[in-house]
């Protein structure tokens, strides 16, 4: 079992960062640790020290930012595996600090590289920096997309967006009473809110009309797209828009 994880965790750090050659990938594999954070568990509090970067390896991951008010919050985008955080502690040089909070919503391992061994392994494998590159880049890509969506379509238009890419990322099709694509994933209504920029009983309302319509029923935190057809015309969503808003997830 234990050659199995190595392997994994080998072939994981090779995509993310798919500049370096197995003898670096080992070498980085040497200077990581694997750190385990609970359900609901914060990993990085935003205005901390950036202390290293971090790969997601199971579990799922949400990244945000904290509001004006207090207990005001907004989810940016959620976190699966292969995926990365972290980098300014490692581009930066001045004012090392988390600008986002990162937070477990599951049980969740990630691998865990310390910025100062990290800019060691850089001095001596300079290619990774076409690896941050392509990270940053599309960080930006991302930013860019929900300042524009969030600023310009409406909340209908968001919500249906953000369902269908769930529904594509981690839907399950059913049969039976569940008749649909069930998302039963482990994000409360609280999140969802966050992640569209409104309040709860906003996000409420707008899943009432998405009931109404025949377009979903809901159960707790289970969602059952009974009209992807109808969702997805609601959305008016080319393929190429729904890549990038997966992007988000």
């Amino acid at each position: 079992m234990e050659v199995t994880e190595a392997t994994q965790r080998k072939e994981l750090l090779s995509q993310v960062f798919s500049s370096l050659d197995s003898d670096a990938i080992h070498e980085l594999e040497e200077i990581a640790l694997r750190v385990h954070y609970d359900e609901d568990e914060l990993i990085a509090q935003e205005g901390s020290y950036a202390s290293g970067v971090y790969v997601v390896e199971s579990g799922l991951i949400s990244i945000g930012k904290y509001g004006s008010t207090p207990g005001e919050r907004r989810v940016l985008r959620l976190l699966g595996v292969g995926d990365l955080f972290g980098l300014q502690a490692v581009i930066l040089e001045r004012n090392l600090l988390n600008v986002q909070f990162a937070k477990a919503l599951i049980p969740s391992t990630l691998i865990f590289v310390e910025r100062r061994n990290l800019l060691a392994f850089r001095s001596r494998h300079p290619e990774l920096l076409a690896d941050f590159c392509r990270w940053l880049a599309r960080e930006v890509i991302l930013l860019e997309f929900k300042l524009t969506r969030d600023a310009l379509e409406s909340l209908d238009r968001n919500l249906a967006l953000l369902l269908i890419a769930l529904t594509s990322k981690y839907g399950e099709r059913r049969g039976g009473t569940e008749q649909g694509v069930v998302l039963d994933l482990p994000i409360t209504r609280q999140t969802m809110a966050e992640m569209l920029g409104v309040s709860i009983e906003t996000l409420m309302r707008s899943l009432k009309r998405f009931r109404e319509r025949e377009l979903l029923r809901t159960s707790g935190r289970k969602i059952v797209i009974t009209n992807l057809p109808g969702l997805e015309d609601r959305a008016k969503t080319p393929p190429f828009y729904l890549a990038i808003v997966e992007e988000t997830l």
